[in-house]
């Protein structure tokens, strides 16, 4: 019995050998459909055998049993036909010499399909657009985004953050409005049901103001000049899963633009802010997905040395970098931060030594590119970069630390979260990536 992790790797070798100059099959794209069946599109070559088609047909049957589908034939279709077939072929991944693959799939589009390009190109009207991800969760990812914004806050500048955890939402509560009276009842959630059906949308219903956290160690406000504006999940009540039920990430083809990208937008236009960063979902979740898809200008991978967490890193750092090489793109920025370090010294270096080598070795073989053989080429981050202190996989350390453990208010934790010196390098890391720090 074949399993269906199986058909696809047979369906591509049927069909490989089969395919290309002075082959029977011209070329030929492979559908992996939504229902776990495979059907082939293919253009045959006028030499083919006369009963090439039914032999094939039953080969495929044979070997791809109950997962097997149909056989569409492209040579002679009709003009219309032949315009939905060359489509299929221009947007199918390349397999083999002369075979592409197309995925039709359920949920989790945004995983499966190439990735994408930024939101936009930092400029001065154009603040850095910054992700925040773990693949598992408890591992800090929201406190070290928390920790992020208020340093920067407290240099005067304006941060907007974006709860993407929408199926378990956090940064709107760590960092609330700072009176109960004054808490946010709309949030992404809302924003992205009703951004489709409003032709205009009042954007300050969405977002709360973070009044408490800018001020500085001295107890100085510098409210007005430093401020953090937070874009919560929504309101947890009872109406807030049947909203989410209701969303759909990937929206229709008509759509001129994705109301995820709306909100970035109509937030840096009206808040003008110096950053925005967004709290990603822990796992393979859909808007994880879409964040990771290369919309960030930066993304910071957050893990710790458990093996689980680097599997799922893994994947990540692959779409950010080896399939992005694969297309003939650059890798998208990121770098990675290891958390829960142990204080005790010796645990420490450990600790930090593992999950160095792990890095190193994931990011070899997943994410830079070979180098190249002319030397002035720096399209790529290359294996010879890995060197360099500030390369991708080098990893910021984040130390386990009981006081953050356990907050019950962000004010109790603000000077730490600004003053610690793990969180401290860090955001000097990421804000030197967009030339915002001396070196």
């Amino acid at each position: 019995m074949i399993h269906f992790r199986e058909v696809r790797t047979a369906a591509v070798e049927i069909i490989s050998t089969r395919a290309g100059e002075g082959q029977p099959i011209e070329r030929a794209v492979i559908i992996d459909d939504i229902f776990g069946k495979v059907r082939i599109l293919a253009w045959f070559a006028p030499s083919a055998p006369p009963t090439f088609v039914d032999d094939l047909k039953a080969l495929l049957h044979q070997k791809l049993g109950v997962y097997w589908a149909d056989l569409w034939v492209a040579s002679g279709a009709s003009e219309a036909d032949c315009r939905v077939y060359e489509e299929l072929w221009e947007t199918s991944v390349e397999r083999a010499p002369s075979v592409r693959l197309s995925e039709r799939v359920r949920s989790r589009g945004f995983w499966m399909k190439l990735p994408s390009e930024p939101a936009w190109q930092v400029s001065e009207d154009h603040p850095p657009v910054i992700a925040f991800y773990s693949f598992k969760g408890g591992v800090g990812r929201t406190t070290a985004l928390a920790s992020f914004a208020i340093q920067r806050a407290r240099t005067g500048e304006v941060v907007v953050i974006v709860d993407l955890d929408l199926d378990a939402p956090g940064v709107g509560t760590l960092l609330g409005p700072g009176r109960p009276d004054d808490a946010q009842q709309l949030g992404v959630v809302d924003y992205l049901i009703e951004s489709p059906l409003q032709p205009e949308i009042t954007l300050s219903d969405y977002y709360h103001l973070c009044l408490d956290v800018p001020a500085s160690p001295s107890g100085v406000s510098i409210a007005g000049s430093g401020q953090i504006f937070v874009f919560p999940a929504g309101s947890l009540d009872s109406e807030y899963l049947a909203m989410l039920s209701r969303l759909d990430l990937e929206p229709g083809a008509d759509e001129p633009k994705h109301p995820l990208l709306r909100l970035l937008d109509q937030a840096r236009k009206e808040l003008r802010p110096d950053w925005i960063l967004l709290d990603c979902r822990a796992g393979l979740s859909e808007s994880s997905g879409f964040a990771l898809s290369g919309l960030a200008n930066l993304t910071v991978l957050l893990g710790t040395t458990s093996t689980q967490s680097w599997n799922g890193l893994r994947l990540v750092v692959e779409r950010l970098g080896a399939e992005r090489v694969g297309s003939g793109r650059p890798q998208a920025e990121c770098l990675v931060v290891q958390t829960m370090t142990p204080e005790n010294p010796q645990t420490a270096d450990l600790a930090e030594s593992g999950f160095r080598t792990d890095a190193e070795e994931i990011f070899k073989q997943a994410y830079y590119a070979e180098d190249p053989t002319d030397e002035d080429d720096d399209k790529f981050w290359y294996v010879r970069d890995m060197e360099s202190e500030d390369s991708p996989h080098q990893p910021s350390v984040l130390y386990y630390s009981q006081r953050l453990a356990f907050i019950r208010s962000i004010e109790d934790v603000a000077d730490t979260l600004a003053e610690d010196p793990g969180y401290s390098k860090l955001a000097r890391r990421i804000a030197s990536r967009f030339g915002k720090e001396p070196e």
